[in-house]
């Protein structure tokens, strides 16, 4: 005769099987998702062999550089608030796997050199993305943790489910170019936020926000993410690799918002690396050139903005070629 014990804990079994079995079917759902992970992993592996340059960094790497528009083979392996560590990590893979990389191009200005781990931000979440889509790129983290299954931050879970239905695609173009800040949808977030307040207003507010986010609140960490870059930069100068080092233009609002000891401490791990280890700096983020309607936010590019900084790097990348 079975217990009261044994008879609970069959029924617990019996509520909590079916939960289990929805949880590991909508688990297996959002990861059959196209993303911009996958999509930079199997990009990498199809092209190992020929890929001649590739593109690292952050959203500022992600949306402002079109890797289709550069000459050679190339891959943009940036992604939304990419950390140095794991560009580190990508660059450390792409050296042993691409025998023909000659160029490698990484943002490098106020929003990533102040970042912390992103295990201690908001922006943690992004890790499982890197562990399940990326071969646990630059780290060995357990496959069941917050960063092994997507189904713990729920709110990215959910909001990765609602885009693929709205949209059907993945974030990316087939050699990762985001594809999201068109000048439509920054249109379209202008006319929503025009509802409850003025656009002028709206832009004001993005701004403030977005050099808070940017403000160096650690040292330690800032650091740290100058060694990943030392580390970086003497790998390319080892493997005769050019580095070339980009601040990418940003709205004139946010460039004199940036704190004065900030911008000092960029341009000298800039000139660094460049004096250290044969880097090139090219700083473009008060480029003049670049009109309002090429910005999408404060720090970032639009379409039109992507393609026009490209065509400068292009022209850059030409330029010191032919005087090798």
């Amino acid at each position: 005769m079975n217990s009261p014990y044994l008879l609970f804990l069959r029924r617990l079994a019996f509520f909590l099987l079916p939960i289990l079995l929805l949880a590991i079917a909508a688990e297996a759902y959002v990861r059959s998702i196209p993303n911009s992970y996958r999509v930079k992993q199997q990009a990498l592996e199809q092209m190992a062999d020929s890929l001649q340059t590739i593109i690292l960094g952050n959203s500022h790497a992600y949306s402002g550089l079109r890797p289709e528009l550069l000459p050679g083979s190339v891959l943009n392996l940036a992604n939304v608030s990419q950390t140095l560590d794991v560009d580190h990590a990508l660059l450390l893979r792409c050296i042993r796997q691409c025998p023909q990389l000659h160029d490698v191009i990484l943002t490098l200005d106020n929003s990533n050199l102040f970042d912390r781990p992103m295990e201690q931000t908001d922006e943690w979440f992004r890790i499982t993305y890197y562990t399940l889509y990326m071969h646990r790129l630059g780290g060995h983290t357990p496959w069941f943790s917050r960063y092994g299954v997507e189904l713990f931050h729920f709110q990215s879970f959910q909001g990765k489910i609602r885009k693929w239905l709205q949209q059907r695609h993945a974030d990316c173009t087939p050699l990762g170019w985001d594809t999201d800040n068109s000048r439509e949808a920054r249109e379209q977030m202008a006319a929503e936020a025009a509802r409850t307040q003025a656009v002028a207003t709206w832009d004001s507010l993005q701004t403030i926000k977005t050099l808070r986010r940017h403000t160096m609140r650690d040292e330690r960490a800032t650091r740290q993410n100058i060694s990943h870059l030392q580390q970086m930069a003497s790998l390319c100068q080892q493997h005769g690799i050019r580095l070339t080092l980009l601040c990418t233009p940003v709205r004139p609002d946010y460039a004199s918002g940036i704190p004065h000891s900030q911008q000092q401490l960029i341009l000298q791990t800039l000139h660094d690396a460049c004096q250290r280890y044969g880097a090139r700096s090219l700083d473009l983020s008060r480029d003049t050139t670049f009109t309002p309607d090429e910005y999408f936010d404060p720090d970032h590019l639009n379409h039109e903005g992507a393609a026009h900084l490209t065509e400068i790097i292009c022209k850059s990348l030409t330029t010191t070629s032919s005087s090798l």
